[in-house]
């Protein structure tokens, strides 16, 4: 009998990622923080050292092909203006408290991260060919889109409002921005550049949402199963004893205080159990953990 089957099993199972998008997370969230380093960093940009930084942190192509490639990830800690952090700070705000909760706060920072690289690896590849005029491009735009990407295949049916006033499905939102970040682009309109990280960012957060979750969880999980797998009766019958108390334990922990209080590590610990189990019995199929 899988965990599945046991009482606590049904409050966990319930708790649907279209739920999950409206409810709170931890505490200690890891979105507070990156809107507080994005916002210290934006005072210190005003109060006098804005040049300076923006001069080794920015992203800017030729430095990056000659070995400065930090500036892949620190220009998108960086804005040109009150307006620009504030919209990305808000995006990052609605779109990040859920996904962190489903992600956990490792994952939720490397895809934050790596749609934010993309953005600006996709940006450094049109002007290293001539398509864009090469310049500086900073902002976490390719970051947040990247979340909204995700959360577009995630939460279809959620509603975002557009101006705060007209709610629209946010897969709606994401075609429609993709859309003109591709036409922006193509034609080499206003803010081209920008665009281009964001249409990178955001192709990654869908790719990741559908595709990337599924195979790294799964690469992983297999890994660490096997050598459970491997072992003789005796191992494979203290395993199982070990995984129905370790399960329990969390099953309680959720009974009591939700799905949201459990760590990184609580999760991987079910998932893996959960994982042994299936095998067993025959039903692994690689599916990744909410």
């Amino acid at each position: 009998m899988s965990w599945q089957d046991r009482e606590y099993a049904k409050e966990y199972e319930g708790v649907s990622r279209q739920a999950s998008f409206v409810r709170q997370v931890r505490p200690r969230s890891v979105v507070k923080t990156l809107i507080i380093i994005n916002v210290v960093i934006y005072v210190l940009c005003v109060v006098g050292s804005g040049d300076t930084i923006f001069r080794w942190c920015a992203m800017i192509t030729e430095p990056v092909l000659h070995g400065q490639i930090w500036r892949l990830v620190t220009s998108d800690y960086l804005h040109w203006g009150t307006t620009h952090l504030l919209m990305n700070m808000i995006g990052l705000h609605f779109l990040g408290r859920p996904l962190e909760q489903i992600w956990g706060p490792r994952k939720f920072v490397a895809v934050y991260s790596i749609a934010g690289i993309f953005g600006s690896l996709f940006y450094m590849v049109l002007t290293m060919t001539g398509w864009l005029a090469s310049g500086i491009a900073a902002g976490a735009s390719g970051c947040v889109l990247g979340l909204l990407g995700a959360a577009a295949v995630l939460f279809p049916h959620a509603e975002v409002y557009v101006y705060f006033l007209f709610p629209v499905k946010i897969r709606v939102v994401a075609l429609v921005l993709g859309g003109w970040y591709v036409l922006n682009v193509f034609q080499g309109g206003n803010n081209a550049g920008g665009d281009a990280c964001h249409l990178a960012g955001l192709g990654f957060g869908v790719w990741w949402a559908m595709k990337g979750e599924r195979w790294w969880g799964g690469y992983r999980r297999q890994a660490r199963v096997k050598p459970a797998q491997m072992g003789g009766f005796r191992k494979r019958v203290a395993q199982r004893r070990a995984d129905a108390e370790l399960i329990d334990r969390i099953l309680s922990k959720v009974h009591t205080s939700g799905v949201a209080s459990l760590s990184e590590r609580e999760r991987d610990a079910l998932a893996d159990a959960t994982m042994r189990q299936q095998a067993e019995e025959g039903g692994y199929d690689g599916s990744s953990r909410v």
